[in-house]
């Protein structure tokens, strides 16, 4: 990792705002509003991931967790398994928990869960533990 500059100030930038999307994420689950804590918890993944990326200069741009991960391993960092689930998991909520036309009956607040919307917070508190480790490392 000192192959590159840090951009501390950009990485606090994004891990704020990381940090404000799973608190309110967990609000919305104790809300009952699990469709919102689940897409909170993807957005929260994906400013972690991107902060690190642009802290450590290199470009990050849409919005796939997964794909965002991607450019971590290409540096050869090792990522566990758990989080490139996670980060699959968090990708496959970022679209149906917003529109009602994602489904063929219903809304998308009829679909999800506080499981659903736990899980989702949990994934995003994981991939904010891995950064912050590669980080510290």
């Amino acid at each position: 990792m000192a192959e590159y500059q840090f951009d501390r100030d950009e990485w606090e930038r994004y891990l704020k705002q990381g940090m404000r999307n799973i608190e309110s994420a967990k609000g919305d689950m104790d809300e009952g509003d699990h469709e919102w804590a689940c897409f909170k918890a993807h957005q929260a993944a994906e400013l972690i991931i991107k902060g690190f990326l642009r802290a450590s200069g290199k470009a990050a741009t849409g919005h796939s967790v997964i794909k965002l991960l991607h450019g971590i391993f290409e540096w050869g960092i090792a990522v566990p398994k758990e989080i490139e689930s996670c980060c699959r998991e968090l990708d496959k909520v970022y679209i149906p928990t917003r529109y009602p036309d994602a489904y063929d009956w219903g809304a998308p607040m009829d679909y999800y869960s506080a499981d659903n919307a736990m899980d989702s917070i949990k994934c995003a508190e994981n991939v904010l533990n891995f950064i912050r480790g590669l980080i510290s490392a």
